[in-house]
């Protein structure tokens, strides 16, 4: 059973990895070779930047239509960012709209931002998956979240040694779940192990609850 790395930022190494690696819309997509998609999306960090995010959104707009790309973002909120927070949102929710337009998933960064989050997608209620990448959530912020139906990829937080986070991760639903490996320059089967050994399964169990996942967010018709 391969193994699916939702967010990436590098070409995994093992050829029998699935993979999205994430790009801004105004790069130019190299060939990607079997088993690789692209998502597409406007960081929070980058708004006020080199780049001019109008321009972006058109390009995002463009690509969002191509069908290696397979998820909107990473788009989202987050307060330690230079961008002014009003901002931040109002491209959030362009980006929003945008994967509701292409009926693509929309994957999220956000950092001291759940409940600004949350209550988005109340009010918007979104029709496309929404997926909260590198997640590292509390208790408390996953009760909050997990009726909202959203979905989380987790990453290299596995391997920390703090207890109260890993037994946190461990209660999140199986069928809302995904790894990642972000800019860790790691093997995603690594996650996958060390949350596999958390929750008592083999690997081969979790990657086909994963592969399950994976047609239901990114594969939809």
């Amino acid at each position: 059973m391969p193994f699916i790395d939702i967010h990436t930022h590098q070409t995994p190494e093992d050829p029998r990895d699935l993979f999205i690696q994430n790009i801004f819309p105004s790069d130019e997509p190299l060939s990607l070779r079997p088993g690789g998609f692209y998502s597409v999306g406007l960081h929070p960090w980058f708004i006020n930047g080199e780049r001019n995010y109008k321009d972006e959104l058109l390009e995002l707009e463009k690509k969002a239509m191509l069908p290696e790309v397979i998820a909107i973002g990473e788009c989202g909120l987050d307060k330690l960012a230079n961008t002014e927070s009003q901002l931040q949102l109002e491209v959030f929710v362009q980006q929003s709209l945008i994967a509701e337009s292409v009926n693509k998933p929309l994957v999220i960064h956000c950092v001291k931002s759940y409940n600004e989050i949350a209550h988005l997608k109340r009010r918007m209620k979104p029709k496309v998956p929404w997926l909260l990448h590198g997640f590292t959530g509390n208790d408390m912020i996953i009760k909050q979240l997990v009726p909202l139906d959203f979905f989380f990829s987790i990453g290299k937080i596995l391997m920390t040694d703090n207890n109260n986070i890993r037994e946190s991760l461990a209660s999140l639903p199986l069928d809302h779940l995904f790894f990642e490996t972000d800019e860790w320059k790691r093997p995603v089967q690594e996650v996958y192990s060390n949350y596999a050994a958390l929750k008592e399964l083999t690997e081969d169990a979790l990657s086909e609850q994963v592969m399950w996942n994976f047609r239901q967010v990114f594969i939809r018709e």
